[in-house]
């Protein structure tokens, strides 16, 4: 083991194509304590599905963002950073341009791959969820795709990365505020088809199924009527398949401004919840599940965990989260 990772500050990013998210944490003999976490709704893959590119002011989000970030590492003193990006720049044909920028600003940026996101996410459950029943389904639901994972313990059993997210979803299907009953049937039609084969794919039934990642947390958050998002409440929360139906029913009738006023939606998720809503909802259906188990620990998580082991050559504790986003 690395004597001198025995107390150290580092951090892990996360680009997702609708929200980039930091932590920091100090290491001690291994053991995580959060020092600070952010949480900015870039919409880095707005317009990708349609353009397969970068929007130039998406770009220009992006790297604002990364600045912000840059400030909160130098206050901090990180030592070691790990920063991964995942559905936006891995499809966008000029996301070239976007990594230049960031390593300008000193940014070097792995872009993961569906099975390297998978693995991430999995990590990130198993550290805030350790007594979860095995085999167990990941849902991330992401602005750009959905990784459907099903695991036991660290080893992978299976996983898919679909081209379904809340962002390249809304933009192709709801049109109208509120949406057309018929936008929103040709939107759940085409999720059904994506995930029509997954039952019969998975080589074991899971005995629980988790969301993680900003739309699964939003979901608990909005369930519990959260003023202020709390981590702890929100961590293994289940969240019936009528919980569901319900905010479905309820937000669907409703123009964005409305649902914007909603306890623990943010305010720039208001757009694009529906089609999250609506990927839970086919996937407990056709799992023939009547809960989602949510976590708060997905890739970010993961990312941390990783950079910790990998350093220090050993086990990584559980995560002092002080109710910090991750």
């Amino acid at each position: 083991m690395d004597t001198n990772f025995r107390k150290k500050t580092i951090a892990a990013i996360d680009l997702g194509s609708q929200t980039f998210r930091l932590a920091v944490a100090l290491i001690v003999d291994n053991r995580p304590h959060v020092l600070a976490s952010q949480l900015k709704n870039v919409r880095l893959g707005q317009g990708l599905a349609a353009n397969k590119r970068l929007a130039e002011n998406a770009i220009k989000r992006g790297v604002e963002t990364l600045r912000n970030f840059r400030n909160v590492l130098d206050k901090f003193r990180v030592s070691d950073v790990i920063v991964c990006g995942t559905a936006a720049l891995r499809n966008a044909a000029n996301a070239g341009e976007f990594l230049d920028l960031a390593e300008a600003e000193g940014f070097n940026i792995k872009i993961l791959s569906g099975d390297e996101e998978a693995f991430m996410s999995v990590m990130g459950v198993r550290t805030t969820l350790p007594a979860i029943s095995a085999p167990f389904l990941v849902v991330d639901v992401g602005g750009g795709s959905s990784e459907v994972v099903l695991a036991a313990s660290s080893n992978i059993l299976f996983n898919q990365s679909l081209n379904i997210g809340t962002v390249n979803l809304t933009e192709e299907f709801i049109r109208t505020d509120p949406p057309l009953p018929k936008e929103l049937e040709k939107l759940r039609f085409h999720i059904r088809q994506k995930l029509s084969y997954l039952s019969a794919e998975l080589p074991q039934s899971p005995k629980t199924v988790v969301g993680v990642g900003g739309t699964a947390t939003t979901l608990g958050a909005m369930a519990l009527g959260m003023e202020k998002y709390n981590p702890r409440r929100i961590r293994g929360y289940a969240l019936g398949s009528q919980e569901l139906d319900i905010l479905w029913n309820f937000l669907t009738g409703m123009k964005i401004h409305a649902r914007r006023s909603m306890s623990g939606l943010e305010s720039k998720r208001a757009d694009i919840i529906l089609a999250g809503i609506a990927i839970f909802r086919e996937i407990l259906h056709i799992t023939e599940f009547k809960e989602l188990t949510v976590s708060d620990g997905g890739l970010l998580l993961g990312l941390l965990t990783s950079l910790i082991e990998k350093e220090s050559d050993n086990h990584a504790e559980p995560p002092n989260t002080r109710g910090l986003y991750l």
